[in-house]
């Protein structure tokens, strides 16, 4: 009996190193490269993109040759749709270097923003976006096909 004991035992121990010494298999998801780009009034544009969290908001803003594009996103943030205009804390503005400006007001200038990735390890964020911008003097800013990705925060 005392014999049984010591080679199960002895079975049990070698069983254990052996399995401690197996190649662990570990998996990173890595993001690939920050991205951002919509269609203004009709014309695709790509943007260079950043995201910036704050205590109240977190800012998206985007820059291209023409225009300058900045979501603000009401906190706390999760993924999910969320409205775009006065009423939800949450809104978007389109600026020109020439001095033009639009802004989602929540009455005649809404739209919304999907957030589909929103991580704090690594710190970044991915969304859709959409929205019809009033001008400060002029024709409204429609805003289509908005996306950005990996954006670091």
């Amino acid at each position: 009996m005392r014999n049984l004991l010591l080679k199960t035992s002895a079975i049990v121990v070698l069983a254990l190193s052996l399995n401690s010494c197996a190649k662990k298999n570990t998996t990173t998801t890595t993001p690939g490269p920050p991205s951002m780009s919509a269609t203004m009034n009709g014309t695709a544009t790509t943007y260079t993109g950043t995201a910036t969290s704050g205590s109240n908001y977190m800012t998206i803003k985007g820059t291209s040759a023409n225009y300058t594009l900045t979501i603000y996103l009401h906190t706390p943030i999760s993924t999910g749709t969320v409205s775009l205009g006065a009423s939800g804390g949450s809104y978007a503005v389109v600026q020109t270097g020439a001095g033009g400006y639009w802004a989602t007001n929540g009455t005649t200038a809404t739209g919304s923003i999907t957030i589909s990735s929103y991580t704090s390890s690594p710190n970044a964020i991915s969304a859709t976006f959409s929205f019809n911008a009033a001008p400060s003097s002029g024709a409204n800013m429609v805003v289509t096909n908005g996306s950005f990705a990996n954006l670091s925060y």
